[in-house]
């Protein structure tokens, strides 16, 4: 998470920038981003934060080989999100490059599900609502990043909302 007062820049490194505004807004290219647009730049064009700075989920370095996809997207258009893995759950997809997968998963009512997880490990940031797996309860904010291991079925309370990326770690290198 990363805080970005008035008119302070947010540096973009030479392999782009994904940003999720969590609160406030910023400005890139001269236009305007309030609460939760998904914006994925290539590049190294700066991001300013808004007259009341702004709350961002930054990921730096994010773009695999050949991606250069440039994504700009409000998720509060509620005719973008698709049914979700199980009835309660919406999706809104936000970038899908190769093996890589990144969307927003809603739950519009106290649900279960236990995603197809990713031979590699699944990536999570609880943005807002309860998740809760079988050992653990995670409050807005916390961030996961789980290996195969340590996955299990998912419980949201209602009017939880969840970044969900999978797809991108590396391949595992086999132990000779």
């Amino acid at each position: 998470m990363v805080y970005l007062p008035a008119g302070e820049h947010l540096p973009a490194p030479a392999n782009g920038l994904e940003i999720l505004v969590l609160q406030g807004s910023c400005k890139h290219n001269n236009n305007a981003y309030n609460e939760y647009h998904y914006l994925r730049i290539p590049g190294t064009s700066p991001i300013t934060g808004g007259p009341q700075g702004c709350r961002l989920f930054v990921k730096y370095n994010q773009f695999m080989a050949g991606d250069t996809g440039e994504r700009i997207i409000d998720t509060s258009e509620k005719s973008k999100w698709l049914p979700g893995p199980v009835d309660g759950i919406r999706i809104r997809p936000l970038h899908v490059f190769n093996t890589e997968s990144i969307m927003l998963l809603h739950w519009q009512r106290a649900e279960e599900f236990r995603p197809n997880l990713d031979p590699q490990g699944e990536e999570l940031l609880v943005i807002k609502g309860l998740l809760q797996n079988k050992d653990q309860l995670f409050q807005p904010y916390s961030w996961l990043r789980n290996p195969v291991e340590d996955w299990r079925s998912w419980h949201g309370s209602t009017d939880t909302l969840v970044y969900y990326k999978s797809g991108h770690f590396p391949e595992s290198k086999e132990l000779s």
